[in-house]
């Protein structure tokens, strides 16, 4: 019995003994990798085909098409804060002026809360080709969510140099976009969009502008197909009528063919 006792003890103590070497050989499971900080740093980009550049209800390019194209960096300060600046550029075609083409440079601010956003900023457009026509103006564009489904958009631009004439020009608009029930294949989303727009010019030739369109989305590619039409009232300094007899500020439909993305995204 003392022997079989004696046996049991040594056992044990050769058993404890081996015990760190044992844990030694145990495959040690490593910790999670600390999850990567988001970089406050993005850039977005894009390009664009459209059948005609319409800017305020009025023709950019004679009814001519367009290839348009941007980059913006953004610069997320805090949660509700994102400081912008970019480039966006296109062909144009003027009655009557050496332009051809036009460089919108902006920077400015996006503030959110909630369901309610702002933008604010201030743009202002090259004309290379005819200088003469160069003018800069502040913007503000609010926005708010009422549902899933429902946004509410709004925007007021304007300065005192419109056109480079030395007037007061100040653009105001709004209207809602309206997501629609997910009936296409592939994952395409689609929704319905309008905006009432009016253009105030100092001294004569402000008018009444709107627009109505679909638009179809695909990953980062969106269709939108658009109908455009003003009251006709700004043909006095808005450039309205042409020599061939085109009124740039009549109805019109358009496509554009748009492709969006950023440099997070592509990650």
């Amino acid at each position: 019995m003392k022997k079989k006792y004696v046996l049991s003890v040594v056992a044990a103590l050769a058993l404890f003994g081996a015990a760190p070497a044992l844990a030694a050989d145990m495959p040690v499971k490593a910790e999670p990798a600390p999850a990567a900080v988001p970089s406050p740093f993005d850039i977005a980009f894009g390009t664009a085909f459209t059948s005609d550049y319409v800017l305020r209800g009025i023709s950019q390019t004679m009814r001519n098409p367009a290839v348009q194209g941007y980059f913006e960096g953004d610069y997320k300060v805090t949660p509700w804060l994102t400081l912008y600046a970019g480039l966006w550029g296109s062909n144009v075609k003027f009655a009557g002026s050496g332009a051809t083409a036009e460089l919108d440079l902006s920077g400015g601010g996006r503030f959110s809360w909630g369901n309610f956003g702002l933008d604010v900023g201030y743009v202002y457009y090259f004309y290379p080709g005819d200088s003469s026509i160069e003018y800069g103006e502040f913007y503000g564009k609010p926005s708010y969510k009422v549902t899933d489904w429902l946004t509410l958009n709004a925007q007021v631009i304007g300065g005192d140099n419109f056109g480079n004439a030395g007037i007061t020009g100040v653009y105001y608009a709004g209207g809602p976009s309206i997501s629609l029930p997910n009936f296409l294949p592939m994952g395409i989303t689609s929704s319905i969009s309008g905006n009432y727009g009016y253009q105030y010019v100092q001294n004569g030739g402000s008018y009444s502008t709107w627009d109505a369109g679909i638009s179809f989305t695909y990953k980062a590619i969106t269709l939108d197909l658009r109908y455009f039409d003003t009251n006709g009232q700004g043909n006095t300094t808005g450039g309205c009528a042409l020599p061939s007899g085109t009124r740039t500020c009549d109805a019109s439909y358009v496509a554009t063919l748009k492709f969006d993305t950023t440099l997070s995204a592509l990650k």
